[in-house]
């Protein structure tokens, strides 16, 4: 055992003096962080190998916590914290079809809320980001829709899947944009990367919680699907293919909207209306429902109601909410980069957290939207620490919807709207119809629910946690707008992304109309 500790010191003050390094440069500009990262990979990376050095980042923080109680001065924390920096500054730096002519009803359905679970022994609550985790198109998508002062809810996971199943149709010059924007590799490594991401997203066993996701692509029966990208699709995405008469619109929206109720257990009974697949070729729909219940839960006897502030103007409304509360030991950590701090609660499973980034003055939302980036934000995980946190969260609950076409022109998607679109090697049949398959439009709609339901079965045990775990270390009081995102842990796929700016508005906003109307 002496053996082995001394062995991890080494690997530790190594990390521990390059990671000091790092951090004091990594969020330096383009140029510096090129330099930092270009000179200590280069002395490193021959000696020790890629693998190795990946390893030791990975594992550093592993090893700390098992042998940070015998570590002088608190040093294995330390060294492993900045290890995981080191892991960072040398990743490399990536950042229906509707209408006219098709219809890409890249419609995500979702819903969130709590569910009352078998009662079941629990493990240790740990957490260490996934090294791969999350990806910029995640942040793009979620700070151009949080631009106004409404309550916003997306998925990122689901757009990707559904892009990731177009770009394996494309080709030209409608592939290369989907390979910049969304930093697409071959399409082999895409497949392999979508086969693990619907792997790491797995029903729970214990009733623990409820994920449901799906893709079904719905194709004209005047065309039929190439047998290579049918087998991709269900293979690799886990979509199935279904041939559907467009022309009589009644039933096959009953049939669609059939499909999406049935998976998000009824939260969504309409996602296309009849008048909108008069002339459709293929629709792609994808839905998620995640129904999960807190690990720390919020006893429903200590809820109440409170004052929440609404940023108007240069100055402040104050509306009246229901609250919730608890204290236990959650992951926290103060960012004084963002001028907010972030709080971890996980779900039940081990599997599921769900991350609130709330800003340390009342109206500072904007401000944090500019600074918040993959990386920045990616380094404060890794810097979080286990904490006895008193927190205090509005309840709510609100459906959100959203038109993505214009703003994935904007991020550089352009071809597969316009008329020279290639998508090749989706379908074969009719001829005149497949150059017609083009994007016309990309819908996004979903919902969440958030509040202590199901803590009643807990109440007894979870009130009075905090007189068994210690003082408080930390207050997490969200009476104002904050930024929440829900991830898988193993993988670090961010499900949910959301801005919540008024806790009693309820209701989505009418989809705007479409470019071309």
């Amino acid at each position: 055992m002496y053996n082995r500790l001394a062995t991890t010191y080494a690997i530790l003050n190594l990390i521990e003096n390059v990671g000091d390094m790092l951090n004091r440069n990594l969020f330096a500009g383009p140029q510096e962080l090129r330099w930092t990262t270009k000179s200590t990979f280069e002395q490193l990376y021959y000696s020790l190998g890629a693998k190795y050095i990946w390893g030791i980042s990975r594992q550093a923080s592993r090893l700390a916590r098992i042998i940070k109680d015998r570590a002088p001065g608190g040093l294995a924390a330390s060294a492993a914290r900045r290890g995981v920096a080191f892991a960072l500054a040398v990743e490399k730096n990536r950042q229906k079809i509707i209408l006219s002519h098709c219809l890409l009803a890249v419609a995500v359905v979702s819903a969130i809320d709590p569910v009352i679970p078998v009662v079941t022994n629990q493990t240790n609550d740990v957490y260490y980001p996934a090294l791969n985790w999350s990806d910029n198109f995640d942040w793009m998508l979620m700070k151009e829709l949080a631009s106004d002062n409404r309550n916003v809810l997306v998925s990122p996971i689901s757009l990707k899947i559904v892009l990731a199943l177009l770009y394996e149709g494309s080709s030209g010059a409608t592939e290369r944009e989907f390979q910049n924007v969304l930093q697409f590799g071959s399409k082999k490594e895409v497949r392999d990367q979508y086969h693990d991401t619907l792997a790491s997203l797995q029903v729970s066993e214990r009733n623990e919680y409820v994920l449901n996701m799906g893709t079904r692509i719905f194709l004209q029966t005047e065309i039929q699907p190439k047998q290579k990208f049918a087998s991709i699709a269900k293979d690799s995405f886990n979509t199935d293919i279904e041939l559907m008469n467009f022309s009589d619109a009644n039933s096959s929206s009953h049939s669609i909207n059939s499909w999406v109720e049935k998976l998000t257990n009824g939260r969504i009974s309409q996602l296309v209306k009849p008048d909108q697949l008069s002339e459709t070729i293929m629709l792609i729909a994808n839905a998620v429902y995640f129904k999960g219940t807190w690990r720390n839960q919020f006893p429903k006897n200590q809820s109440f109601s409170g004052k929440f502030y609404l940023p108007f103007e240069d100055n402040f409304l104050t509306i009246t909410v229901p609250y919730m509360t608890t204290e236990a030991e959650f992951y926290y950590a103060d960012a004084p980069s963002y001028d907010a701090k972030i709080l971890r609660m996980p779900y039940r499973g081990d599997r599921y957290s769900m991350f609130i980034i709330l800003p340390n003055s009342k109206g500072g939302l904007p401000s944090l939207l500019k600074k918040i980036h993959l990386h920045t934000l990616k380094n404060l995980l890794y810097l979080m620490d286990k904490r006895v946190v008193k927190v205090t969260l509005p309840k709510f609950k609100f459906d959100y919807q959203a038109r993505l076409t214009t703003t994935l022109q904007k991020f550089g998607l352009v071809q597969m709207f316009q008329n020279t679109a290639s998508f090749p090697g989706i379908a074969r049949g009719n001829n005149t119809l497949l150059r017609m398959l083009v994007v016309s439009d990309v819908i996004q709609k979903s919902g969440i629910e958030l509040d202590e339901e199901g803590s009643i079965v807990y109440a007894a045990t979870e009130i009075n946690i905090g007189n068994k775990i210690g003082e408080t270390d930390a207050v997490f009081d969200a009476t104002h707008p904050f930024l929440f995102f829900i991830e898988e842990q193993s993988n670090g796929n961010i499900l949910f992304a959301g801005k919540l700016e008024n806790p009693l508005d309820e209701e989505a906003l009418p989809l705007a109309p479409r470019p071309s109307d």
